[in-house]
């Protein structure tokens, strides 16, 4: 059977997948299984800018649209929220690759992981050092990148392990009314801030189509 190979490809042989022998005649044989891994990052990424571009016509809306009538109200909301969302789940998630790819030419020793693991660091502050190492970043870019990268993590987080406990609601610009502190947080303004800042730190390019 065929193997399907393409752009974004990593391509292996794992330990024991490659041998060679002889059959009882003396008649050389081989076997080579062949291991691969896909990109994810750019599927990420494109997932997120996808979600921002719905984000944006929702926020559009919200402006636009906004009555007095509570279900209105409820449904524009919603309907930003929703890939506002997927924004910061997809960037954190991006970021995760990012980590991953660059890890074996980060130098991390066994002894900075289980440091990392005994310390409790943020997975953030894991992928800025990871960052840092590779690229050799100075102070001020590291500085700006905790936090860019702390921010999405945390709100990934908030996502992926939602708290129903109640919190203070929130103010939007755009709207007379305070809101639960989601439909503020997860807003397109702050969606464009998290796909941006991802793209900057990942360096990856994607294609607007």
């Amino acid at each position: 059977m065929g193997l399907l190979l393409f752009k974004g490809m990593k391509v292996g042989i794992q330990d024991g997948d490659f041998s060679i022998s002889l059959d009882e005649n003396g008649t050389p044989d081989s076997n080579l299984t062949l291991s691969t891994s896909y990109n994810m990052l750019p599927i990420w990424m494109k997932i997120a800018y996808e979600n921002l571009v719905t984000s944006n016509k929702a926020s559009k809306a919200v402006s636009e649209n906004w009555c007095d009538d509570n279900e209105i109200q409820k449904s524009l909301l919603i309907t930003e929220l929703t890939p506002s969302i997927q924004v910061f789940v997809a960037c954190g998630c991006a970021l995760d690759a990012f980590y991953d790819q660059l890890k074996e030419f980060a130098k991390i020793s066994r002894e900075d992981i289980d440091i990392w693991k005994r310390k409790r660091t943020p997975r953030s502050a894991q992928i800025v050092e990871i960052i840092r190492r590779v690229y050799k970043l100075d102070k001020t870019f590291v500085k700006g990148a905790k936090v860019n990268i702390g921010s999405i993590m945390e709100y990934r987080d908030k996502v992926v392990h939602p708290s129903h406990e109640v919190q203070h609601t929130c103010s939007r610009p755009d709207i007379p009314v305070n809101v639960d502190w989601r439909f503020s947080a997860y807003k397109y303004s702050n969606a464009e801030i998290a796909y941006q800042r991802t793209m900057e730190c990942s360096g990856t390019t994607i294609l607007a189509t």
